[in-house]
């Protein structure tokens, strides 16, 4: 999936941005986008899930 593909315009980042704004916490807020981000990822290249998975652990580490 790219960034100027219909699907993403029109249906990834509306339920993205609509899931962010109705989340309560900023946890949940973070939970959203990893989940989001996940998704994403999977769908361009599901190899890169490991890659993204260790950065979000180092990171929170």
């Amino acid at each position: 999936m790219v960034f100027s593909s219909l699907f993403f315009l029109y249906l990834f980042l509306p339920v993205c941005l609509l899931c962010y704004g109705l989340s309560p916490s900023l946890p949940v807020k973070n939970a959203v986008l990893m989940i989001f981000s996940l998704v994403f990822y999977a769908w361009g290249e599901p190899t890169y899930i490991v890659l993204l998975l260790v950065s979000v652990l180092v990171n929170y580490l």
